[in-house]
């Protein structure tokens, strides 16, 4: 991986990070996923329209195909994320979201694709899963559980599992469709805002109430959530998404650094190699043939 693509997924595993935490400072639900949206939508708007004229020619059918399952899987990770926020602490919830990504990228690959991973791949996987296994038997507390888990952690593996199937419809769409990241990102984000259109407003008043309680945070998540993703968009176009993907994941230490630091929750020994062993089984992922 180059310099600059490294420098760019550092600079955006810090601000997902940020605006994760952010929003699970924030109210939830699909009215704040449609605020922030919102927000990033107005904000995408110019370089959009700038790399709309820039191009050649109106974007192919499949860069709106590619762009609209985008779309819908974006907009899936942002109802689930806020599910598991209300579910259980950041710095168990963002590590295990950032986690299973690439673990289900993974076993998808060897369950459609027939891929056999090398020992590495498999070491890979094994960190992933024992570093879930300690934080669930570490993040045990006074929520629900559902099968001896805690729901928190079941909710996070779900927006995982989001963030697997978006991170491989965008990661081939700007390397082998030639779209500019920004047109392409901004066209799902728009497609995401429309769907949530109808949820969001059903209940105006609660829509109000949520940019009274949160209106600084939403405008904060609506910035930094597209220029993460940007960032990291662009890295893809320098650098293999095998490389890109697992390297973004180092969010996960800087999660567990504001979960503690800034939301105090609690610290401990356990949960800290939890996220250790995996964000290792994320690298060693992206290390296996």
């Amino acid at each position: 991986m180059s310099p600059l693509a490294l420098a760019l997924v550092l600079c955006a595993a810090c601000l997902h990070a940020t605006w994760n935490m952010l929003a699970k400072q924030s109210r939830g639900g699909a009215a704040l996923v449609w605020s922030y949206s919102a927000v990033s939508l107005l904000a995408l708007l110019p370089g959009a329209a700038l790399a709309w004229r820039e191009s050649a020619q109106p974007p192919a059918s499949a860069v709106w195909l590619a762009a609209a399952c985008s779309g819908v899987a974006h907009l899936a990770y942002g109802l689930v994320l806020q599910r598991a926020y209300r579910s259980g602490d950041f710095s168990l919830v963002y590590p295990v979201a950032r986690g299973t990504g690439p673990l289900f990228a993974v076993l998808a690959a060897v369950a459609l694709l027939h891929e056999r991973p090398s020992p590495a791949g498999w070491a890979g996987i094994a960190a992933i899963l024992a570093g879930i296994v300690l934080l669930s038997s570490t993040g045990r507390r006074a929520t629900p559980a559902l099968g001896g888990a805690p729901r928190g952690l079941l909710w996070g593996a779900a927006t995982g599992l989001c963030i697997a199937a978006y991170t491989v419809i965008d990661g081939w769409a700007v390397s082998t469709l030639a779209v500019a990241p920004v047109l392409y990102y901004g066209l799902g984000v728009a497609l995401r805002t429309l769907l949530l259109a109808p949820l969001a407003w059903r209940d105006p008043a609660g829509l109000r109430d949520q940019w009274q309680r949160d209106g600084r945070r939403i405008v904060a998540i609506g910035l930094l959530s597209p220029l993460a993703y940007l960032l990291v968009l662009y890295a893809m176009t320098l650098a293999p998404l095998a490389y890109v993907a697992p390297a973004r994941e180092l969010s996960m230490l800087v999660g567990l650094v504001l979960g503690v630091r800034l939301l105090h929750e609690r610290f401990s020994a356990a949960r800290a190699l939890a996220t250790a062993s995996m964000l290792a089984g994320v690298v060693l992922l992206a290390l296996a043939r």
